[in-house]
């Protein structure tokens, strides 16, 4: 087994353009599966890491010199403004190159992101994601994360087109850090 942990760090400012492609690369499939109008600004939302910059640490995984997976990591999942409180941490923008899916990479950015929640003592690490997404949906309830869907939203409110457009949910999960305290909804 790889030890992957050693090939995660943060990024550098000067490669936001690389991981920003990385993830339109990653979630290029999505186009099919999304409308067009949820599509489009997901991605340019996914993808505006700069807007993160200061407020979450974007971590990426890189493997003989190439990126090739990325994950956003907020302290404090209130300042993500997708209606945590304080308190959580957050997780989001969890990607991984096509080239390299099905290696574990995902787990172990995810993995990066619950010992950064638990060494900022979190009560829990949050993150939305979609139904529709089931291999992400697996890998978060393999880990562990529950349900909260007290905390789902709607695409809609996210990315604020208007009414009468079909919409999407935003389903929402967190993984309870018992040494910390207590899940979001308890």
């Amino acid at each position: 087994m790889i030890d992957t942990e050693r090939m995660i760090r943060l990024a550098g400012r000067r490669e936001l353009d690389a991981v920003a492609a990385l993830v339109a690369d990653a979630f290029a499939h999505y186009r099919g599966v999304l409308p067009a109008h949820i599509f489009d600004p997901y991605l340019k939302d996914s993808c505006d890491f700069a807007s993160r910059w200061g407020q979450a640490d974007i971590a990426v995984l890189e493997m003989q010199g190439c990126l090739v997976g990325t994950v956003t990591y907020y302290a404090d999942a209130s300042h993500e403004g997708m209606g945590w409180p304080s308190g959580v941490a957050g997780l989001r923008t969890l990607a991984v190159a096509p080239s390299a899916q099905g290696h574990g990479y995902g787990r172990a950015l995810c993995s990066w992101c619950i010992g950064r929640a638990r060494q900022d003592r979190a009560h829990a690490l949050t993150l939305h994601t979609a139904e529709f997404m089931t291999a992400a949906c697996k890998l978060y309830e393999g880990l562990g994360f529950c349900r909260q869907p007290s905390h789902d939203l709607a695409a809609s409110s996210v990315l604020g087109f208007g009414p009468g457009l079909a919409d999407q949910k935003i389903i929402a999960y967190a993984l309870p850090l018992a040494d910390a305290g207590h899940a979001p909804d308890h």
